[in-house]
């Protein structure tokens, strides 16, 4: 047989509920009543079904109810006897209707309005906050404590009795067909007053409709609940009770209100709330039955998992793959300087803070973009990667930032989504942001201070959150000398600096990684000692794409056996570094290199001593810098050497540090210390 607990917050009035149950029920199950203190102080109920009639009373026992036990709520209604002593009441009296919550104030006004008992204005009181002090009658099913002390009148109509729908619900739980059919359940039921409320009507009508609905609703991606128009909730989904269940395992006989007091169920609005760390939305909406509001249907969503099927739907929208490809763990080399770049890079992705990553072309600035967005907590969102020089300046702006229908000539029809917009809650990686006009470089500042973007030809601001990579091969410290580049865009992208190493630095790299390909390409196929050291030795100006090339390159002869001979002609000679002065802008090294005169010879020490702390992972400071110059057997001062480091800071050939953060050389500082290198080879320099 079946065990039933009954809590009340009286011992006394969880008798009367267990003794109206078991007329009903008695042969069926097992009944104990509690007290809520009752239940405090033996620890904890675990039979087989619970059965409470109040919001309040269950939240102080919830954590005490066994796992395995099921919990009904109970509906309250009056019986005959309450309903004959309304007819006391003289027609036209405005009364309170007190009783210890407003569901349950609600329930009993509606019982005794469909009774029939419509010529007494009831106000709902519940013992909280004021009311009309010109009320001086009060109408209560045993509440009389909570009735204000200024109340002449007052009208007890004793415990109310559990309702036969509940009673119903019981009933079919334990499986039995025949519940009022014992001759005391029958002489029980003549004391009831039985009345449904719309929505009983709408949904209890006949079992098939509630099943059908009940299927209806399992297919619902959204919580879905129903409730009757006071607010009782008849019926709900499994999401509906997994995104609430931090505040109740169940839902079904509570008020919504009770449950969510957040919301207003006369609006259509949605609303925010959060619950157990989760953001949920919640809008209801009006059921009507010919010209009266039956209920309402109250849909809750995951805030977050709405965010990321609005980033599906951007993806798709787009027409592109914004996937972040590669991880931490597909950047091969095994050098200081490549490791303790990709260790910086792994603790910038646990930051929000932009990063700008610098380096030479072909030494892999998208790749530790992408590894840093797929380490970071927005991986699960877009990765949008911009290549600023490689779109036409006038239609720059409306790619970023998209554009609506008809707001220029070829404008798509229905307008299109920005990167931006696609990148919200992802990364966006601006490549080549050197490259960008410095008009548009106005707008992103605008964009990356107000969080917000604008699209071309509408007046509408949209949020965004997004996180900017950015990376350059350019020279952006002589490019805001040049006002090319804007000094405040500057510093709001190059909050968290990444230098890139280039291959040449990394030498014990090369093989790892050419091997690493010529595996993928050619499996078997071995470089002879003399093919190594050409390699070796060769001053990979293209980087890592350079190599990769090479890779194909030998993989496509076919030949298993590499000799010095089956390598490509190199277009720099093998053994010498290739001559800067020949690349991108080499007038302004030359330039810089006349202009400096004597002072060149120190800045060419101080750029090799800092080349050398980079490749083991470290930044140097004046002093340390100036005791490693001077152990070497040259003899400077602190003060010349600090002077040549601003010298070379303002040209933009080392970075330094506020305070003692030391300096480190940059990609244009190796390109002039390969120039003065390359000179003193050739006798120019001494």
């Amino acid at each position: 047989m079946k065990k039933i607990a009954v809590v009340a917050t009286k011992k006394e009035y969880a008798d009367f509920l267990t003794d109206n149950i078991s007329k009903f029920l008695g042969r069926y199950a097992e009944f104990n009543s509690y007290s809520i203190p009752e239940v405090e102080r033996q620890g904890g109920i675990t039979e087989d079904f619970v059965l409470i009639s109040a919001f309040n009373i269950f939240q102080q026992v919830r954590k005490r109810i066994s796992s395995n036990s099921e919990i009904i709520v109970l509906s309250l209604s009056l019986s005959k006897k309450q309903m004959e002593r309304l007819s006391e009441i003289p027609k036209g009296t405005r009364a309170l209707l007190v009783n210890f919550d407003n569901r349950s104030c609600m329930h009993t006004i509606t019982s005794m309005y469909d009774a029939g008992y419509r010529d007494v204005e009831l106000i709902p009181y519940y013992g909280e906050g004021d009311y009309d002090h010109d009320i001086h009658v009060a109408i209560t099913p045993n509440e009389s404590h909570l009735v204000p002390k200024t109340i002449e009148t007052v009208y007890n109509l004793g415990e109310s009795s559990v309702d036969l729908n509940s009673l119903m619900a019981i009933a079919d739980k334990l499986g039995v067909s025949e519940e009022f059919s014992t001759h005391e359940a029958i002489e029980a039921r003549k004391e009831y007053y039985y009345m449904n409320s719309s929505m009983d009507r709408l949904l209890n009508d006949t079992a098939s409709m509630t099943s059908k609905l009940e299927a209806m609703l399992k297919l619902m991606k959204d919580g879905i609940v129903i409730t009757d128009e006071l607010g009782k909730i008849y019926i709900s989904n499994a999401k509906a009770r997994e995104l609430l269940q931090g505040r109740t395992a169940v839902l079904e006989g509570f008020n919504i209100n009770e449950v969510l007091p957040e919301i207003d169920l006369s609006s259509t609005s949605e609303t925010l709330i959060r619950t157990s760390g989760a953001n949920l939305i919640v809008a209801p909406v009006e059921i009507i039955n010919g010209d009266e509001t039956a209920g309402h249907i109250v849909t809750i969503t995951d805030f977050d998992e709405q965010e990321e099927k609005q980033h599906g739907m951007r993806a798709k929208l787009s027409g592109a793959d914004h996937i972040a490809h590669y991880h931490f763990e597909d950047i091969l080399g095994e050098s200081p300087s490549i490791r303790k770049t990709v260790e910086t890079a792994k603790r910038m992705a646990a930051s929000d803070a932009a990063v700008m990553i610098t380096g030479e072309s072909g030494t892999g600035k998208e790749m530790f973009a992408q590894s840093i967005h797929n380490a970071s907590r927005r991986s699960r969102y877009n990765f949008v990667a911009v290549n600023c020089s490689a779109i036409p300046e006038n239609l720059l702006e409306s790619e970023m930032f998209g554009y609506e229908e008809g707001s220029f000539t070829g404008a798509r029809k229905g307008g299109k989504i920005g990167f931006f917009e696609l990148a919200h809650k992802g990364t966006i990686f601006l490549d080549e942001i050197g490259e960008m006009p410095l008009s548009l470089q106005a707008k992103l500042l605008r964009v990356l201070e107000e969080k917000k973007v604008m699209r071309v030809g509408s007046s509408k601001n949209i949020d965004i959150d997004v996180r900017v990579i950015s990376a350059t091969n350019e020279n952006l410290d002589r490019m805001m000398a040049e006002g090319k580049f804007r000094e405040d865009l500057y510093y709001r992208l190059n909050v968290l600096p990444l230098q890139l190493p280039p291959l040449r630095e990394r030498k014990e790299d090369i093989l790892l990684i050419l091997k690493s390909y010529t595996n993928k390409l050619n499996p078997g196929m071995k470089i002879n000692t003399a093919a190594q050291k050409k390699l070796i030795r060769h001053g990979w100006r293209g980087n890592v794409r350079e190599l990769r090339n090479v890779a194909e390159y030998l993989t496509s002869l076919g030949n298993l056996n590499i000799t010095e001979k089956e390598l490509p002609e190199f277009h720099d000679n093998a053994g010498k570094p290739y001559r800067p002065l020949e690349m991108r802008k080499p007038t302004f090294i030359e330039k810089f290199i006349l202009n400096e005169g004597r002072d060149i010879e120190l800045h060419g020490i101080i750029l090799r001593e800092l080349k050398t702390s980079f490749g083991q992972g470290e930044r140097a400071g004046r002093k340390r810098l100036t005791n490693q110059i001077n152990s070497n057997g040259e003899m400077y001062s602190e003060g010349e050497v600090r002077k040549a480091l601003a010298r070379l800071s303002a040209y933009g050939f080392v970075r330094s540090a506020r305070g003692r953060g030391g300096s480190v050389i940059t990609g244009e500082g190796r390109e002039l210390l390969d120039a003065i290198e390359q000179l003193q080879t050739e006798g120019i320099m001494g």
